[in-house]
């Protein structure tokens, strides 16, 4: 609603329950978007999106449930198509800087005339604190290792994982079935690169040599980034996911050493999950989990501003800084030349980029054209074009740049 001055004022607030689809049509039918927000998305999100494409509303979520979205695209792409909606999951931390990064480094080798070969990112980031890790998040995550305790103790430890069962015949005539957002080109892609970026290595792409280990939100983003690429016509390439700790100094300490790069974190890393595993059969790792969890969250709620306001809530209200999310990428191509990519934000991950992420393309879905037979199921970097992304993430504060290089010894050229 708009004053008569122009300027936005608040209306009431719509309330709807996520059991009752009534009333989520309801509230769906008075918006051009809906940011769903409430995970796990397995247990709270289909009703929604369903509700969605019965109200011809376009559709944004911040899950990493890449099962049960790739499930509701079979269920439901069609009947977004019919009626002309975008259902666009992902939206957040996983899986826009990575999957956004890739494109860029592949967009800018196919306008220079080759094709990416490889490409790599590194991720790094930075808490400063006051609910950084969402609380929907750790529940989804705990849903997935109950899920793998109870497969591989034959049923003897953990609760049988729920299904996700069909909404029913509330649905009103929706027309159900569809095509996967993760083909099966894309599932073996994944497959491939996925055994490959799970071993230690050292990265042979130009800006410097460094070791590193597995972003751990790899598994949610490889998919993404080869169901873009797919879409998008870009040639077969390997995309490995890789991560560094250090923050905005990450990429400027990452270690070169083979001994403290590569055969200490190896023997580390290993070491901790054989330590870690009888831990993870038991029911005490929720309680573990949650006990750092609140700790991490907890952590500057007492560096309270003058009118007592935390972070979270110097977040919310104004904007705040809260972190760092930055993602370098590197591409490779076939004929030899390179790009680069440099991605950086000033919020954490879980919350503040997350939020900014869905919003920014939330806002550029609200331009979007509801339009019989098209649109459906997309990444984000799909639904609303790479460009496209880049700017709005951009006039948000979010920094992106993309540069090319003909080879390894030739002058870089911006993008």
């Amino acid at each position: 609603l708009e004053a008569a001055s122009g300027e936005p004022t608040w209306s009431t607030p719509i309330q709807a329950d996520s059991n009752d689809l009534e009333s989520l049509v309801q509230m769906a039918s008075q918006a051009k978007v809906v940011v769903a927000c409430a995970g796990p998305y397995a247990q709270y999100g289909e009703k929604v999106m369903a509700a969605c494409i019965l109200a011809g509303t376009h559709y944004v979520d911040v899950t990493g449930e890449v099962d049960w979205v790739n499930i509701m695209s079979k269920r439901y792409n069609n009947a977004a198509k019919e009626r002309g909606v975008s259902i666009v999951s992902f939206c957040g931390y996983d899986s826009v800087p990575m999957d956004l990064s890739a494109y860029l480094a592949a967009d800018a080798l196919r306008k220079s005339g080759d094709s990416a070969s490889i490409i790599e990112t590194f991720a790094t980031s930075h808490t400063k604190g006051g609910g950084g890790v969402p609380t929907g998040t750790i529940n989804t995550v705990l849903r997935m290792v109950n899920n793998i305790r109870y497969k591989f103790s034959f049923g003897l430890l953990g609760t049988a994982p729920s299904k996700i069962v069909r909404v029913g015949p509330e649905h009103n005539g929706l027309v159900t079935g569809g095509t996967p957002l993760l083909t099966p080109r894309v599932k073996k892609l994944t497959a491939r690169d996925g055994k490959y970026n799970g071993a230690t290595y050292r990265s042979e792409l130009p800006e410097k040599y460094v070791y590193s280990s597995p972003h751990f939100m790899a598994g949610i983003n490889m998919p993404i980034v080869h169901a873009t690429a797919e879409k998008m016509n870009f040639s077969n390439f390997q995309y490995h996911e890789r991560s560094l700790s250090g923050g905005r100094r990450a990429w400027e300490n990452a270690d070169g050493s083979v001994l403290t790069g590569y055969l200490i974190p190896s023997i580390m890393r290993y070491l901790t999950y054989l330590a870690a595993a009888p831990f993870v059969m038991t029911p005490f790792f929720e309680r573990l989990v949650w006990f750092f969890v609140k700790r991490a969250n907890s952590e500057g709620k007492d560096e309270r501003d003058e009118v007592g306001h935390n972070m979270v809530q110097r977040l919310m209200n104004h904007g705040e800084t809260t972190g760092y999310v930055g993602v370098k990428g590197y591409g490779k191509g076939k004929k030899g030349s390179f790009a680069s990519t440099n991605f950086e934000c000033d919020f954490d991950a879980g919350i503040g980029f997350t939020m900014l992420s869905a919003l920014a393309i939330a806002g550029c879905l609200t331009k979007k054209a509801v339009s019989k037979g098209e649109n459906g199921f997309q990444t984000p970097v799909c639904a609303v074009g790479g460009e496209t992304l880049r700017s709005a993430l951009s006039d948000a504060g979010v920094r992106v740049s993309v540069e090319v290089r003909k080879s390894a010894s030739s002058a870089r050229s911006s993008l």
